[in-house]
């Protein structure tokens, strides 16, 4: 793990060497781009498909783009999130093997405030999607769960531009909370084949609220200079958590992650 880690930095620095900065535009605002690489651990618990936690290593990918919106008079940050882990788990026996992945798509903005010098506070929302698996190795019969939902999440930055020596750094930490949605999902005891094939449908669609699925995900990053480039230091934690149809899901995912910030500025 630690040799995929130095990998992962001495690419990103290698990206950010290879950059030109952009010529200036002054009729558009900057879009900033940050692309982290993870590596952690991660818990799974389905009890469609066993009654036991499944843990193991886990990788993923995380890419954000923020920029100011053209409404809102500067205090309004629009912003977007890519993210997807793929994990491969085990029982407590080690006796059983699971693969688990997952893949998140968010779209939202951020009212801004600026209430210390480099400090800037933001509230906002974001519609998400997010799409997932778990394949369990060991089950003949019901060997896979799929998942599909949508939500509407409650979203908070805090970030911070500082400088030391003359050389910019910034902090940053994003949490976005779910608070409503509609999770697909079989019933207990229902098979796939009943519910796509003969068309029984049993409430296999939910509303979700954080009495029945609590959620969070947390992103927090540190980005320091390293020559032309602006390397991303963080930690990534993504938390999932269910109890539909008498089912209980989890998935609790804990990632270090690295990466880069480019700024591009796209002329008209």
């Amino acid at each position: 793990m630690r040799h995929v880690l130095l990998f992962l930095v001495a690419c990103c620095a290698a990206a950010g060497r290879g950059q030109t900065p952009a010529a200036p535009c002054a009729s558009s605002a900057p879009t900033e781009h940050q692309l982290l690489f993870g590596a952690g651990r991660v818990n799974v618990l389905d009890t469609y498909l066993s009654p036991l936690e499944y843990a193991g290593p886990v990788l993923g990918v995380v890419h954000r783009s923020e920029r100011l919106a053209r409404w809102g008079r500067g205090r309004v940050t629009v912003t977007g999130l890519v993210a997807g882990r793929a994990a491969y788990a085990h029982s407590p026996t080690d006796d059983g093997k699971a693969w688990d992945g997952e893949l998140t798509a968010a779209f939202g903005w951020h009212r801004n405030w600026h209430p210390l010098p480099g400090l800037r506070l933001g509230v906002g929302g974001l519609a998400e999607l997010s799409t997932g698996f778990t394949y369990n190795l060991r089950n003949g019969n019901n060997p896979a769960q799929g998942r599909l939902g949508a939500d509407v999440a409650l979203s908070a930055i805090a970030a911070y531009d500082f400088s030391l020596r003359g050389r910019p750094f910034s902090a940053r930490m994003q949490m976005d909370v779910p608070l409503t949605g509609a999770q697909f999902t079989p019933n207990y005891g229902q098979s796939y084949y009943e519910i796509f094939s003969l068309g029984h449908y049993d409430r296999n669609v939910r509303w979700t609220h954080p009495l029945n699925a609590p959620s969070a995900r947390l992103l927090a990053t540190l980005t320091v200079p390293l020559g032309r480039a602006r390397l991303s230091l963080g930690y990534w934690a993504d938390i999932r958590q269910s109890e539909l149809n008498h089912l209980k899901r989890h998935a609790w995912s804990h990632q270090f992650v690295v990466g880069y910030v480019r700024r591009l500025r796209l002329c008209p």
